[in-house]
């Protein structure tokens, strides 16, 4: 259990760090290229630690440089059949997303992780990759890791989506562009869209209608320069942040805009927070830099389609009712109950534990603004990255001799977590 002294304001600059979503899709499509490619600032944390050496099982090179890594690969007609079982550890974006690259490979290979990955479902993946002609073998009914891809001859097929997730649409194009024929994905709602954008900048014939998106498969797909921007969701900690503390001023510099990533934006607008971006550039991955202040602001209500573009972000859009004039209610997003942990489930424990006012749905919460504070609360990680940072930020916000378990997990998407936070405090 670790102890925090209160903080009364943040101030100052922040590099967040690089985007997850994007670094994980980098190294396996440059992995799936053929030729050399180099990847410029991508995030090294466990997850996308996980991802790279998943790749080098399938006779991938990576070569280490000063601000990231030279990829040289023969491209996904060559891989080599692993070895050995594949550890995902804790990271379900590598675990669903390489079953759609592995699937075609025509390769026998086994997929695992941690504990808490070993829960989490693998079905979503499974069922519209079998409808393709992938062949798998899962524990827990076909269900969750360890996961076995049994050699096997993919064919085109039109694909519905049954969930909002990025994670399934990736797979399933993963596949389509290896497979002969045109394989179309039909969205519920609109989901982060690196995937498409990165597949068609490495020659992928990626073309996407509303909700439908089609890809040619068979495709030649060649190595390409990829520079990898901050992290959206890893910036969202740091614009709650100067909303919690009061009297902060913070500038989040070179922060991911993708306006599928972005919706916490969106959010802020609704609780009438003001903020400002600056210094906007780059292509279809645009950055920037966001200035935000401590502020009076509104709860509101979060759901609908936006929840699959915010779904990192919820725990902490939760938390900031206790800061708002009015509640924060989260609906439609029973997602939130199969990531790293049930951050419903988690989010809520803390915030009870804190003293708050909270109602909880099978589908999301409901946060009211804080009264009367418990500075001798327990708060828990649950072995889980994001809710272990919002956790922090609450024991340091209150002070008292409030603790927190298990802080180290941060390391899976934002290894410099406590450092950066350090040295903005005022």
């Amino acid at each position: 259990m670790t102890a925090f002294k209160q903080v009364k304001s943040l101030k100052g600059t922040v590099r967040v760090p690089s985007d997850k979503s994007i670094s994980h899709r980098s190294f396996m499509f440059l992995s799936m290229a053929k030729g050399r490619g180099r990847i410029i600032d991508p995030l090294l944390s466990a997850d996308t630690k996980a991802t790279i050496a998943a790749m080098q099982a399938m006779g991938v090179t990576f070569e280490e440089t000063v601000n990231g890594f030279v990829v040289t690969s023969q491209g996904y007609k060559d891989f080599k059949e692993p070895e050995n079982v594949i550890d995902c550890m804790n990271s379900g974006t590598t675990a669903r997303l390489l079953t759609g690259v592995y699937a075609p490979s025509g390769k026998y290979i086994v997929l695992t992780g941690d504990a808490s990955l070993r829960r989490r479902p693998m079905d979503r993946v499974i069922i519209p990759l079998s409808q393709m002609g992938a062949r798998f073998a899962a524990r827990d009914n076909g269900r969750c890791l360890p996961l076995t891809i049994m050699p096997s001859k993919l064919h085109s097929a039109d694909i519905i989506a049954e969930t909002k997730s990025a994670q399934v649409k990736s797979a399933i194009l993963l596949a389509g562009v290896q497979a002969d024929g045109i394989t179309t994905y039909t969205e519920k709602a609109v989901t982060r869209n690196h995937t498409e954008i990165m597949l068609s900048a490495l020659g992928a014939k990626i073309t996407t209608e509303g909700l439908k998106i089609t890809v040619e498969g068979a495709a030649e797909l060649n190595a390409i320069d990829i520079v990898v921007p901050g992290d959206f969701s890893s910036a969202a900690f740091f614009l709650g942040a100067a909303l919690m503390f009061e009297g902060s001023e913070l500038m989040l510099e070179n922060v991911g805009l993708n306006p599928t990533r972005s919706g916490m934006l969106k959010v802020l607008d609704d609780m009438g927070v003001k903020y400002t971006i600056e210094n906007e550039r780059g292509g279809a991955e645009k950055l920037g830099d966001i200035i935000i202040s401590s502020q009076s602001f509104s709860g509101c209500t979060v759901e609908g389609d936006i929840i699959p573009n915010i779904i990192d972000e919820l725990p902490m859009i939760a938390t900031l009712g206790l800061f708002a004039d009015s509640p924060v209610t989260i609906r439609n997003a029973k997602e939130l109950r199969v990531k790293e942990s049930d951050r419903i489930a988690a989010t809520l424990y803390n915030l009870n534990a804190l003293g708050a006012e909270t109602e909880e749905y099978e589908d999301g919460m409901k946060v009211y603004p804080i009264k009367n504070i418990n500075t001798k609360a327990a708060l828990k990680s649950f072995d889980d990255h994001r809710i272990a940072m919002v956790a922090i930020m609450l024991a340091k916000r209150f002070g008292g001799e409030i603790t927190v378990d298990n802080i180290e997990c941060v390391d899976v998407s934002f290894p410099t977590f406590m450092e950066t936070f350090k040295s903005l405090e005022d």
